[in-house]
């Protein structure tokens, strides 16, 4: 019984080890290649608010703007002070919509994964660190007790700080498939519609734009309805 057990469990192991392998080698190639791209990086960071100054810089990188965007994004999501949106669009604009959308999704996705991970290897002390302790402290007690749903619902409307709910689920016992599917299901409309207006403008069709507000709307409906009361 005592060999049966031991071969019982090796597979959960093996699985941890691989999942904790994975998480350290996706550490070291960002932190490589931001070793390697750090001048333009903190370049690009520093004209993070004005997108005409982002789309001139990013035209001058060619095959590696991507690359460089792609670090800009993944920080921004670290980091919740530094605004995403511009970058979103900018990247839109030099890079159309179908590239310009992947990297958003990659980046902004991943990095809001990596920092639920840091919260939650980390804990709060570390947190505070990059999120005021007064606002941790309110979305902490908004987010008390609630589940899949709700996370899902805070990325998608703009009434959340994002970047900070990415810390607010890591400390809140959320595990990490769960937190996966709040954080892509949750940011894909935002998304979407950040890379629309980047690559194509304002121009886009009218149904396009009453499809945008309907979803809206729902959405907000759906937060008063079966969330807003509870928070």
């Amino acid at each position: 019984m005592l060999v049966q057990s031991r071969f019982v469990h090796l597979p959960q192991v093996s699985s941890w080890k691989k999942a904790w392998w994975l998480r350290g080698t996706a550490v070291c190639l960002l932190l490589i290649a931001l070793i390697i791209f750090r001048q333009p990086i903190w370049a690009l960071l520093q004209i993070v608010g004005n997108r005409d100054a982002v789309i001139a810089y990013l035209e001058q990188f060619g095959m590696a703007g991507p690359i460089v965007l792609g670090i800009v994004l993944v920080l921004q999501v670290i980091v919740a002070a530094i605004p995403g949106h511009i970058l979103m669009i900018g990247g839109a604009y030099v890079y159309g919509f179908p590239t310009a959308f992947s990297i958003n999704l990659l980046a902004t996705v991943g990095g809001s994964q990596g920092a639920f991970l840091l919260a939650q290897w980390a804990g709060r002390p570390v947190v505070e660190r990059l999120v005021p302790p007064e606002i941790l402290n309110k979305w902490q007690a908004v987010s008390t007790r609630k589940g899949t749903l709700f996370f899902m619902f805070a990325f998608m409307l703009p009434i959340f700080p994002a970047d900070v709910m990415n810390y607010v689920a890591g400390l809140s016992g959320l595990t990490n498939r769960q937190f996966f599917a709040a954080n892509l299901i949750g940011r894909l409309p935002g998304l979407v519609l950040m890379t629309a207006i980047g690559a194509y403008g304002f121009q886009l069709s009218w149904s396009v734009w009453v499809g945008i507000l309907v979803a809206a709307a729902m959405m907000f409906v759906l937060w008063r309805k079966f969330l807003a009361a509870k928070c």
